[in-house]
């Protein structure tokens, strides 16, 4: 069976015309590739209602499938330093349709994956010659005392030791 699409306008009339033919509704889904629950459905508005022409359905059709959501998604996770732009591109290469850079933020907030800039901070002249002093005071540590340490706490980009936790 194919995946789950809408039938055109022109083929759900093919297939109430095959059934008024005398065509079993198994038959007229096996022509058109699909479920016969959804022959039976068209025969059944045909029946109560006279028509089988789609139902309008509020709201805009997605500008992305599920599989183009999970390629954007795994473009993203591959190269995590590539730009939305960069991603927008990738897609039209791949599909040859354009979508907007919003449409692609959208699906990557789905997926779990927001832009994040790390905050780069540097340190201060106090800072460096407290670092320098605390490596050149260790720098002979052996493999046993550094067992016993526990590094915690970099917020303040000051490296706290507590010495003998275990």
């Amino acid at each position: 069976m194919s995946q789950r699409r809408r039938l055109p306008n022109s083929l759900r009339w093919r297939a109430v015309g095959w059934m008024e033919m005398g065509l079993s509704q198994a038959d007229a889904a096996r022509r058109l590739n699909v479920s016969r629950s959804v022959v039976q459905r068209l025969w059944d508005q045909y029946q109560s209602e006279d028509y089988v022409s789609r139902r309008p359905v509020p709201g805009r059709p997605r500008a992305t499938t599920p599989a183009e959501d999970r390629f954007l998604a795994l473009s993203a996770r591959r190269r995590r330093t590539t730009t939305v732009p960069q991603l927008v591109a990738y897609h039209f290469q791949a599909s040859g349709r354009r979508i907007s850079a919003t449409t692609v933020r959208n699906r990557l907030h789905n997926a779990g994956l927001y832009a994040r800039r790390p905050v780069v901070r540097s340190l201060n002249g106090r800072q460096r010659r407290n670092r320098l002093c605390w490596a050149r005071e260790h720098v002979s540590w052996t493999q046993q005392q550094w067992a016993s340490v526990l590094f915690t706490d970099e917020s303040d980009l000051q490296w706290r030791v507590i010495q003998g936790v275990y």
